[in-house]
């Protein structure tokens, strides 16, 4: 997050303190959504197959909610990532 700093130009700057000329080597965080749709039943069974392979909790997942097709509902997960 120290990267999103903006320092004040208008205070005297620190010489001890160093600003780095070039990009940070931290890797860069994405936000990533997960979308299933399906029907209530494949929705849930989908998530729990998701939890046993560990990529996420049942509880990460948005409630499932109802879209404009019949009997098909769509459940959202939202991650935030790391990219090397």
């Amino acid at each position: 997050m120290t990267e999103d700093f903006i320092p004040d130009s208008s205070q005297a700057s620190n010489p001890e303190t160093p600003v780095p000329n070039t990009p940070s080597s931290e890797p860069q965080r994405h936000s990533v959504k997960v979308a299933i749709f399906s029907s209530p039943e494949g929705v849930t069974s989908t998530i729990h197959n998701f939890y046993r392979m560990g990529y996420a909790h049942v509880s990460e997942w948005s409630k499932p909610q109802p879209t404009k097709k019949p009997g098909e509902v769509v459940s959202i997960l939202s991650r935030s990532i790391r990219i090397e």
